[in-house]
């Protein structure tokens, strides 16, 4: 469960890639983006709201790289913690000439594996 809304903006930032992807996402500095996951308190924080000129720009993005980013996401965003922890426990995706594939374990690996853990 999420025990901030600090933690809704950097949810999202890491779901979308990082601070540095985000930041060319919206053709802005990475302090910019930094600053929406830093608390109210903090110079120039936004608390982890996500400034809604940065949400809409994110969204088409989202859309047009086919990422299941919703406009809920952006106040509630246990959907996408549930989507992250789906994906961490799948094989992990590669990139091949803008491409994705995942990348799947070969049993003829697994065995030479366990071989090579025997001779330990």
């Amino acid at each position: 469960m999420i025990k901030a809304y600090t933690e809704t903006a950097k949810l999202i930032i890491t779901y979308l890639g990082g601070h540095h992807k985000v930041a060319n996402i919206i053709n802005r500095n990475v302090i910019v983006v930094r600053k929406w996951a830093y608390s109210l308190e903090k110079r120039e924080g936004k608390g982890g709201i996500i400034p809604a000129k940065y949400q809409v720009m994110l969204l088409n993005y989202a859309r047009k790289h086919n990422i299941d980013l919703r406009p809920e996401d952006f106040f509630y965003s246990e959907r996408l913690q549930n989507l992250m922890s789906k994906e961490k426990l799948s094989p992990p995706s590669s990139f091949v000439n803008g491409s994705t594939f995942r990348v799947k374990s070969c049993e003829q690996n697994e065995m030479l594996q366990s071989q090579y853990e025997e001779r330990k």
